[in-house]
């Protein structure tokens, strides 16, 4: 019985370590999303100028915004 314990409790801490292992590593592959559109308070205008990439994202998700009806904006 002793055996079949220390058996026991070696595979658990094995699969312990697996699992950390395999969590560690999804959340390493995951890619970190971080908010997109301008920073609350400034103007929608002068930061679609200066990142035009990052606003036509924006613009995608974000029509009712007037920057974002603008033919230039597309």
């Amino acid at each position: 019985m002793y055996l079949i314990n220390n058996k026991m409790k070696y595979i658990y801490s094995k699969i312990r370590i697996i699992i950390y292992i395999v969590g560690f590593m999804a959340l390493s592959r995951t890619p970190v999303v971080l908010a997109v559109g301008p920073p609350p308070g400034a103007d929608h205008t002068e930061w679609c100028e200066q990142n035009a990439d990052e606003c036509t994202e924006w613009c995608a998700e974000n029509d009712e915004v007037e920057i974002c009806q603008e033919p230039e904006c597309d």
